[in-house]
């Protein structure tokens, strides 16, 4: 799985009067119609049963330079809980989830469906806003190291689409 690559995201939601977080790169657009996306949560995760609780969350899309903060949501420097928040810079809206101000997209959603499926949770979510941040250049995670993806240059483009007879 580790050279599955994928796009990083640190998913938020507040239950409690509290604010929780987790890294995940299992998320993925499922429909634009209705607008919706689909991501794995692991049970054990402590974000788990705040987001089943609350039944919103927001899937913030990290951006190139924010390895650290996914790392920190990752659990890898020893922060929990509130901790995870003190950086990055936050939107905290009363009835909505933390948004990272400069995440390369936030998605808020609400919670549709959850469905239990080994150690973890499928959930299916209602995108219900969203906020394109100021870098589209997305954050990736492949062969257990971050990364960009950059654009395959026109004349590469070109020279495989006459290999292939297209």
């Amino acid at each position: 799985m580790a050279r599955l690559a994928a796009s990083l995201h640190i998913v938020t939601t507040q239950s409690g009067g509290c604010r929780h977080g987790l890294t995940v790169t299992a998320a993925s657009s499922l429909s634009v119609d209705p607008m919706s996306l689909i991501l794995s949560i692991n049970r054990n995760a402590a974000a788990h049963k705040a987001i089943l609780t609350s039944q919103k969350l927001c899937l913030n899309m990290l951006a190139a330079g924010h390895d650290r903060l996914a790392m920190r949501f990752a659990g890898a420097f020893g922060h929990r809980g509130e901790e995870r928040f003190d950086h990055g810079e936050w939107l905290c809206e009363p009835n909505l989830p933390p948004q990272l101000r400069d995440a390369a997209a936030a998605l808020q959603c609400d919670l549709v469906e959850a469905h239990g499926f080994g150690t973890h949770s499928v959930l299916l979510c209602a995108v219900t806003g969203i906020h394109l941040g100021p870098d589209r250049t997305a954050l990736v995670y492949a062969n257990r190291e971050y990364g960009i993806v950059l654009p395959v240059a026109a004349e590469a483009r070109d020279e495989r689409c006459s290999r292939n007879g297209r």
